[in-house]
């Protein structure tokens, strides 16, 4: 009884094996005949994203100072609000006679708190390095004293002034390259198989035998043209070859 039970396995085991090497051909022979579809897309994906990051774009410039702020955990809210409130942002832009609402400007500030200590960092994203790092320190400038004249608080101590930094921000990479062309490859191949699967021919003697419920004892393999004539030519070379040792 247990030798029939370890046949009966190892007998579906070698099935599942068979089943699985076939189902790997079949998977290999679909990639094989579409190639050229999947690097005709993927080559398509890639030469887009090529051309997205190619594009031109301007270049954008960072500037951040640093200071303390003295106060309460419920005041530190209000504080770090107040930065990018128009009582602060109005006076900014009156100062520098900015050419832009207070709503863009505001869109170019960002304030940070630097986790575990009193540090507030002010950031400011321009085109101009020089005006970006010079809003920077206007708008500390004027939180100073909005801050002192509407809450009171006069514990906001400057560490560091903004500095203009040449360096842009937005440096272009090739990440959007390769994004293409994994995208490309992933969709390619998707696009194959399921194209395959709407495939209702028959491609293999194994899908015959399991649609007819028969065995297949043999079949006719395929020849070109070319192959034919070859063939034919051989033989009328032969037959004049015994011809002539006949005479």
């Amino acid at each position: 009884m247990d030798g029939k039970q370890l046949e009966n396995s190892q007998t579906v085991r070698n099935e599942k094996e068979k089943v699985k090497e076939i189902n790997i051909k079949a998977l290999y022979a679909v990639i094989r005949k579409k190639l050229w579809l999947i690097m005709l897309i993927t080559l398509a994906f890639t030469v887009l994203a090529g051309l997205y990051n190619s594009r031109p774009e301007t270049p954008v410039y960072s500037a951040s100072t640093r200071m303390i702020v003295v106060a309460n955990a419920e005041m530190m809210g209000t504080l770090r609000i107040m930065f990018r409130e128009p009582v602060v942002l109005d006076q900014v832009i009156e100062r520098l006679e900015l050419n832009r609402s207070v709503g863009q400007l505001r869109s170019q500030i960002r304030v940070d708190s630097v986790e575990g200590s009193l540090v507030t960092v002010v950031s400011v994203i321009d085109g101009d390095p020089g005006l970006a790092a010079e809003i920077a320190n206007t708008v500390v400038s004027v939180y100073r004293q909005v801050a002192a004249e509407t809450l009171g608080v006069s514990g906001v101590k400057l560490l560091t002034e903004a500095a203009a930094n040449p360096d842009s921000i937005n440096v272009k990479s090739n990440t959007v390259v390769y994004a293409g062309f994994l995208a490309g490859l992933v969709l390619s191949i998707g696009l194959i198989f399921f194209l395959d699967s709407l495939n209702d021919s028959i491609r293999s003697e194994r899908e015959i035998e399991e649609l007819l419920g028969l065995t297949m004892l043999g079949q006719v393999s395929r020849m070109k043209k070319r192959d034919y004539a070859r063939k034919s030519k051989k033989q009328k070379s032969v037959i004049a070859r015994g011809e002539t040792i006949g005479s």
